[in-house]
């Protein structure tokens, strides 16, 4: 028969185990001490605080009798003589604060006296004119005099000895029972130190000893196969969505190849100038389609998505062409294009995303733009960046897109038509930029829209 495990005790039972544990500690501490005082006591070691109070009055009557001189008196007393005008006669065994209470108890003040014990006092006549005082407490006297010369005073030093037993036990309770949340408390911290570590098929070890540690262990421990379980479903998701991508790449080569090679065929052809330029344009196009082609097989392949690299390339080469997409993307929607002329630099880019970015940039101002209207594309290259910007006639941002509209998929840009292509484009842009160490900006001109990339001039080292 499988043993039962015992449950963890909760947070409320530990502290009153703590109180309990403690308090009985003590309590047994008090008793022990008080045994050794009474076997003291019994050894003679030691007298009974009582012991002076007890024999104070035979002490008297001896003395008064003559039977006793003042030499005589036990140790445990203190004593001084006087005379009859209260004038010293011998000190005896007092000191002067002590010699103080005797004087002041000679002259009839009744009141007591003392630090830390009360002192009492009784007189007794040993002539005509001479008084024995005698000053008596209730502190417990060693069983010899040396010892009571020389040793601290035992009653003080009894409590003080069981003032620090109880507190030392207290600090071992303590720290006893501060372990066990301790050690609960490391283990949640080792818990959570794994799940950021992401090592979530590594079961969560230990076994807490305050049930609510345990229950928060258990909760975590739960959460880290869910997340390794999440992560494992969204890894095969992002599996099979490469090979569908994968296959969808391949596809596209065969309808690719035919455009280019008709294309081909029909820049054979006697073409006028329009029509040659059509061609030359889906040439053109079909190189550029080719280009993403490669890059989608480099991001399924097995190995996964290859790191881009930054390429040194001519801005004059990557103005001619944005300013033939813009041309072409214009021409279809009667929409005229202007672009700025560039000066002969060259630049170190990741030539791929940049000219993605320019082109979403140019086909967000185009679709926006209507019949009749006009897209600008200015790019002002300087010694520490270079300006792109596109500004079109359209109807311009809205106030949530001025805010918003870098932002992935988002659509809700009233003042345009929604078609899907904001969200996305802008944002790829924003990760360009953000890829080249620069930003994007949106803003509202007087006639429209603008959208400007600003990126800084790297060399090979840098990128």
């Amino acid at each position: 028969m499988e043993k039962r495990r015992k449950r963890p005790a909760g947070l409320t039972v530990l502290f009153w185990r703590y109180l309990i544990t403690t308090s009985a500690v003590i309590l047994l501490l008090a008793v022990l001490w008080w045994m050794s005082l009474t076997i003291l006591m019994q050894m003679k070691f030691v007298y009974p605080a009582s012991t002076a109070a007890d024999g104070v009055d035979n002490l008297i009557s001896s003395l008064t009798a003559g039977t006793l001189t003042p030499e005589g008196i036990p140790y445990y007393y203190r004593w001084a003589v006087f005379d009859g005008g209260h004038q010293l006669i011998d000190a005896g065994n007092m000191n002067e604060r002590h010699l103080a209470y005797a004087k002041s108890a000679l002259a009839g003040d009744s009141a007591d006296h003392g630090i830390f014990y009360t002192q009492y006092h009784r007189i007794a006549k040993l002539s005509e004119n001479r008084f024995c005082v005698v000053q008596y407490d209730y502190s417990m006297p060693y069983g010899m005099k040396t010892l009571q010369e020389r040793l601290p005073e035992f009653q003080t030093c009894a409590l003080l000895v069981l003032l620090v037993c109880c507190l030392g036990a207290g600090i071992l309770l303590t720290r006893h029972f501060a372990g066990l949340l301790r050690r609960d408390a490391d283990l949640l911290t080792a818990a959570a130190q794994t799940i950021a570590r992401q090592r979530l098929d590594e079961p969560l070890n230990g076994q807490a000893r305050v049930r609510e540690f345990g229950d928060t262990l258990a909760a975590m421990d739960k959460l880290r196969a869910s997340l390794a379980q999440s992560l494992k479903d969204q890894w095969a998701m992002e599996q099979q969505r490469r090979l569908e991508l994968a296959a969808l790449t391949h596809d596209l080569k065969t309808p690719l190849t035919v455009i280019s090679g008709n294309a081909e065929l029909l820049e054979e052809d006697a073409l006028n100038p329009t029509q040659k330029e059509m061609v030359e344009i889906i040439l053109r196009s079909a190189v550029r389609m080719q280009e993403y082609l490669v890059q989608l097989r480099a991001m399924t392949s097995p190995e996964g998505m290859v790191e881009q690299q930054k390429e040194q390339v001519s801005l004059e080469y990557l103005a001619e062409g944005w300013k033939q997409t813009g041309q072409s993307l214009c021409g279809a929607k009667q929409v005229e294009f202007v672009c700025s002329s560039v000066p002969p630099i060259s630049l170190w880019v990741y030539r791929a995303a940049l000219d993605r970015a320019v082109m979403n940039l140019l086909d967000n101002a185009v679709r926006y733009t209507p019949a009749g209207g006009k897209v600008v594309l200015n790019i002002l290259p300087d010694e520490k960046q270079v300006k792109l910007s596109v500004e079109d006639t359209g109807p311009g941002f809205s106030a949530a897109a001025l805010v918003r509209g870098g932002q992935p998929f988002f659509t809700s840009d009233a003042s345009r038509p929604q078609e899907g292509h904001l969200g996305m484009g802008l944002f790829c842009a924003v990760q360009t930029a953000k890829q080249h160490g620069g930003s994007l900006h949106l803003s509202n001109t007087s006639q429209g829209a603008k959208v400007e990339l600003n990126f800084p001039v790297t060399d090979m080292r840098e990128g």
